[in-house]
């Protein structure tokens, strides 16, 4: 299996964003969506690429302890990228690959 990291800022994708994602929470289907995006994108455009997985990278524990002692104190909290780790392969290969997109 293949690791690679991709760094690519992922826009927020389907209405008005009024305040940011959680850290934590679930991606969006519109994060979802970029994340395949961006990975379709590194490859030929006739490569059969097969998704196993696409979910959120949980950030950092570092990152992540002031982001929570600010929300559950009732002050503003630091912006926290969010990230995806995706699971592929490429169809009619042996090969399966997981990417870390970086800042999505």
């Amino acid at each position: 299996m293949s690791t690679e990291q991709i760094i690519s800022s992922l826009p927020f994708v389907g209405g008005k964003k009024t305040t940011p994602q959680h850290p934590l929470g679930p991606l969006t289907a519109g994060e979802i969506t970029e994340s395949a995006k961006i990975i379709r994108s590194i490859w030929p455009a006739n490569t059969n690429v097969q998704f196993k997985s696409i979910t959120l990278q949980e950030p950092n524990k570092a990152d992540l302890v002031p982001f929570l002692a600010a929300e559950h104190a009732g002050q503003s909290t630091p912006t926290i990228e969010r990230r995806s780790f995706v699971v592929y392969y490429l169809r009619n290969t042996v090969r399966e690959h997981c990417l870390l997109n970086d800042k999505c």
